[in-house]
């Protein structure tokens, strides 16, 4: 018996949201707790439910202290990576079969081997002007920001500074 995908939307059935509520909390803890031991991070995930004839219910896990990281998070002044449910809805579904379309154009970009010789050819820089304009255009494309996107792209596709 395999599993199915499902469409994410709100559960109507009183008793099946609750179900659904209690094993999806439980697997979230359980993957927070797995990914603070297995990455040595400090994690902390807050649930609020507030359903209809009952009082509001808060459910937390925490690798450490919940106020600690609580406070750590107000004050901190680094990059963030912070998603909302916009992140992962169907609009994100689009724009990541946009981006494989584009990730298709790239590929088709760079050279392919030869055939029968096993080797690949070499690269001109005609040829990575070409891949780095695709992938500037794909960033400007893009409507979310991408800071870490945005480095790895200086990193790679701009020229050395001269010495």
């Amino acid at each position: 018996m395999g599993r199915r995908k499902i469409e994410i939307q709100p559960i109507t059935h009183e008793r099946n949201r609750s179900v659904t509520f209690l094993k999806r909390k439980n697997g979230l803890f359980k993957k927070a707790y797995e990914l603070g031991v297995l990455c040595s991070v400090d994690v902390a995930v807050i649930i609020f439910e507030e359903r209809p004839g009952h009082h509001l219910k808060l459910y937390e896990y925490c690798s450490g202290d919940t106020r600690d990281i609580v406070q750590r998070h107000l004050r901190y002044e680094g990059e963030k990576d912070t998603r909302g449910p916009a992140d992962f809805s169907g609009a994100v579904k689009i724009l990541d079969e946009e981006d494989e379309e584009d990730d298709d154009e790239v590929v088709s970009a760079v050279p392919s081997k030869r055939r029968g010789s096993g080797r690949l050819r070499p690269v001109g820089t005609g040829d990575l002007g070409e891949v780095s304009q695709r992938i500037h255009l794909s960033f400007r494309l893009s409507s979310a920001p991408c800071s870490m996107m945005t480095n790895i792209y200086r990193a790679c596709c701009s020229p050395p500074p001269s010495s």
